[in-house]
């Protein structure tokens, strides 16, 4: 009989300041959808009803409720390893410069979703419940689909902006002007500390990736509102950008940099570590018999192994050979059978637990592409690296990875070269200061990790409860650049002083005139 008042007074508890939390998480990429999922399984777990239209579903929360689940996962058909307009292709090197390649088939994706008939459903049931929601969650590239969408669904509704990568670079929209001579864009190899070369480039190539992303994304979102629910519809997007509550980057400075944030701008950093489950038997004896150590190489869930050029591949399968008895290696290898020239020292497997195995004491070196999660793991666990950075944020985060001296960066033109693949892992594994380092890595994640998620609901909460975050808007959101720099005050300086210059030299040019005029004028007379 306690039991169940005690049950029913958490229920009534937890019901009473429960929210309506919709979530609009486009990307399909499973490391994108993993902050987002262990957010939601604990609002969910909170008693609040989330409705979440994602291409991945949270186990553990089927049938549950409060949660509901919008299935789009047939968009990993557009993240693919074939080459057609309209998929995106990570298979291969992608310059900076050359992002726009896949964004643009990037941004056509959740008009996909919003045509699928698991989401018309839900449209539906919005409209016939007529729902309302208290605080939408938005991916941070899809803001103007996600806020698009929610202005012909229901109400309006607080919009929180959240990010899966180091930063996000259109929180400058809500005020939180990045100082780009010491703040890198994540897509470049820098650091916080630039050369004047490399923070000239970062400027230019700032200003070039802000727009062409933003403008990429809010164009397909307008085409397809237009198209789907006629030509006034278009105008669901304007001002998507600067509607935006709250940014929530799921990353912290031990991931990037120390900057400067507006109040709006909240780094709650990694949201999906948790204690990981036992590994399989087949791994666990495979990584307790090592002698020495292993070596865990996989380029996460877009890049596969499968794909290295063939002189790459050769390369590490080379170095994997040589070593020394007691060594050995744990590769995530996406094809059938074995890989060329495989040694029995390396155990592969199309699927890893990722977490378990670095989890591990044994495993001494994680060769990686530089995703943000794969880099939180690894430095969460306190294994050192290797990156391999092939686009997007991947260089930024190799580059931090480099710069806190946890780790080293082979190029993928470096690959080629063996004695560049030897000495780069040979360095990482037998120069211990990358281990000491890394320790100490360690030692901060799990103190700041300990509170990431309480942190993030408590924002979400916030938002939810007060109806959005004016209160935490900088005027610097209202601000041009030319502003922003002062230069109007700069401008009326510079003004001021000419003037008051010109004044002085005025007032003693005459002072001169007349003193000389008058001494010329005693001279004649004399």
């Amino acid at each position: 009989m306690i039991q169940r008042l005690i049950f029913f007074m958490v229920a009534f508890g937890s019901g009473a300041g429960a929210f309506k939390i919709l979530v609009l998480y486009p990307t399909p990429s499973f490391s994108h959808q993993r902050p987002i999922m262990a957010l939601t399984e604990k609002l969910v777990q909170l008693g609040h009803q989330v409705f979440a239209v994602s291409p991945n579903i949270v186990l553990g929360l089927e049938g549950n409720e409060n949660y509901t689940y919008v299935d789009v996962s047939f968009s990993y058909e557009y993240f693919s390893d074939v080459k057609t307009d309209d998929v995106v292709n990570f298979q291969r090197e992608i310059p900076k410069w050359g992002i726009k390649d896949f964004m643009v088939p990037m941004a056509e994706i959740p008009g996909k979703q919003f045509l699928s008939e698991p989401f018309k459903k839900f449209k539906k049931r919005v409209e016939s419940e007529k729902l309302k929601f208290d605080v939408v969650i938005v991916e941070s590239l899809c803001i103007p689909w996600g806020c698009g969408m929610l202005r012909l669904l229901s109400e309006a509704a607080p919009i929180i902006s959240m990010t899966t990568v180091a930063v996000d670079h259109n929180e400058n929209h809500i005020g939180s002007r990045m100082h780009l001579s010491f703040v890198p864009t994540i897509l470049s190899p820098y650091t916080d500390r630039m050369s004047f070369w490399e923070k000239l480039e970062n400027w230019i190539f700032y200003s070039y990736f802000l727009s062409m992303s933003s403008g990429v994304f809010e164009s397909a979102a307008r085409r397809f509102f237009k198209d789907n629910y006629g030509a006034e519809a278009e105008n669901l997007v304007e001002g998507c950008w600067s509607n935006v509550s709250l940014v929530l980057v799921t990353s912290n400075p031990l991931y990037f940099y120390p900057r400067l944030l507006a109040p709006n701008v909240v780094e709650v950093g990694p949201l999906h570590l948790k204690s990981p489950p036992a590994l399989p038997k087949n791994l666990q004896e495979w990584l307790d018999g090592a002698e020495k150590g292993v070596i865990y190489f996989c380029l996460g869930g877009n890049v596969k192994s499968k794909s290295l050029p063939e002189s790459a591949r050769d390369n590490f399968v080379k170095f994997f050979q040589e070593l020394s008895p007691g060594y050995r290696v744990l590769w995530k290898w996406e094809a059938d059978g074995k890989i060329p020239g495989q040694s029995p020292n390396i155990l592969t497997q199309k699927w890893m637990p990722q977490e378990s195995v670095l989890a591990h004491p044994k495993v001494k070196i994680f060769i990686m592409q530089g995703g943000l999660q794969s880099f939180q793991e690894a430095v969460h666990y306190g294994v050192p690296t290797v990156g391999i950075p092939w686009y997007g944020d991947q260089r930024g985060v190799v580059a931090k990875m480099v710069d806190a001296k946890i780790g080293l960066r082979l190029l993928p033109e470096e690959l080629s070269k063996f004695e560049k693949v030897k000495s780069t892992l040979e360095a990482v594994m037998f120069d211990e200061s990358y281990a000491i380092n890394m320790k100490r890595h360690s030692a901060i994640s799990h103190d700041l990790t300990s509170q990431s998620l309480d942190k993030a609901v408590f924002w979400v909460e916030h938002l939810a409860r007060h109806g959005g975050a004016s209160h935490l808007r900088p005027a610097t959101a209202e601000a041009n650049l030319f502003q922003l720099l002062c230069f109007d005050i700069v401008s009326v300086i510079i003004f001021f002083s000419f003037y008051i210059i010109f004044v002085i030299y005025f007032i003693l040019k005459s002072f001169k005139s007349t003193i000389f005029g008058n001494e010329l004028l005693k001279k004649k007379q004399h």
